[in-house]
């Protein structure tokens, strides 16, 4: 898997970002595809972090985002 290159972002740049895929939508997508990767072994976490992508994926579904 390609090594991403980490990028210093400003508060400001991060909620710029965080709205932008708010509004077009690809919060859902974007946490199911992290946690497909998880569970295909793509990638690995601490089981905190899985339970708190899939607790963040039901409250994103139930607000319809």
């Amino acid at each position: 898997m390609e090594t991403l290159t980490r990028v210093k972002l400003t508060e400001e740049d991060k909620e710029l970002l965080l709205d932008v895929v708010l509004k077009q939508r690809y919060a859902s997508e974007l946490v199911s595809c992290e946690l497909t990767d998880i569970e295909t072994g793509q990638k690995n976490c601490e089981e905190n972090r899985i339970r708190q992508l899939n607790h963040l994926l039901l409250r994103l579904h139930k607000a319809g985002v």
